[in-house]
């Protein structure tokens, strides 16, 4: 996160840059994490039924993604970054700001390689202006709704290419948190042998805290051991 960036609007004192680069982060506690995700657990299952993913899943990545990467200075500071046309993650599954544009256009977009299909173009509309998406990714709900849009552009991506993922939470989660693209913005072709990274693998780690999760018709999506 570049602090510098915090500008209009905001008093950033020579005390208050001592005070950010003094005091050490820590992300946010798992027990934390866990309360917030069963709170949230009607949005996260309508989501996952909205664009066919498994709740346990989202539930996964979100908590991973929390408990490795969100504190307090994210909550303090995403937004005012976001609005200085910064790539910021926002909301409660720390959406960036460039992947939520990505998933917009690719929802919508027939001739786009990463194309889900029709069922899945009204759910999340085009933002008009940035500030319009800032203030979507705010609310949870709609927050959730972008995870799981991502997840399903993954998952389609990977089986048009002959590569199911679908029972993979270890690579899907990987491909969450590196993105579809290198940095060098060569894709990340699909192929028979993806191995996890670091944070996949905690996201596979994971799946039992929260394999009750159910969808709306109340069926299991992960059974219990």
């Amino acid at each position: 996160m570049n602090y510098s960036n915090i500008v209009k609007g905001y008093l950033f004192t020579p005390l208050l840059f001592f005070v950010l680069f003094s005091i050490q982060t820590i992300a946010e506690s798992p027990e934390k994490t866990s309360s917030k995700i069963i709170e949230r657990k009607e949005m996260i299952s309508f989501a996952s039924e909205k664009f066919d993913v498994n709740p346990a899943y989202l539930s996964a990545i979100i908590y991973t993604e929390r408990t490795k990467n969100f504190d307090w200075t994210d909550e303090a500071f995403d937004e005012a970054i976001a609005r200085v046309g910064q790539n910021s993650s926002l909301g409660f599954a720390q959406v960036k700001m460039k992947t939520a544009y990505f998933i917009e256009r690719q929802l919508s977009d027939s001739t786009s390689d990463f194309y889900c299909g029709k069922k899945y173009e009204s759910i999340l509309k085009v933002s008009k202006t940035p500030y319009f998406l800032i203030e979507k990714l705010k609310d949870d709900s709609t927050n959730i709704l972008y995870a799981a849009a991502y997840l399903r552009i993954i998952q389609s991506f990977w089986s048009k290419n002959g590569y199911s993922i679908d029972d993979r939470p270890e690579i899907i989660g990987s491909l969450y948190q590196l993105g579809l693209f290198y940095p060098s913005g060569k894709v990340r072709e699909p192929h028979f042998n993806p191995r996890p990274n670091e944070f996949g693998e905690k996201v596979k780690e994971s799946i039992e805290l929260f394999n009750s999760f159910k969808n709306r018709n109340n069926v299991f999506f992960i059974k219990k051991r």
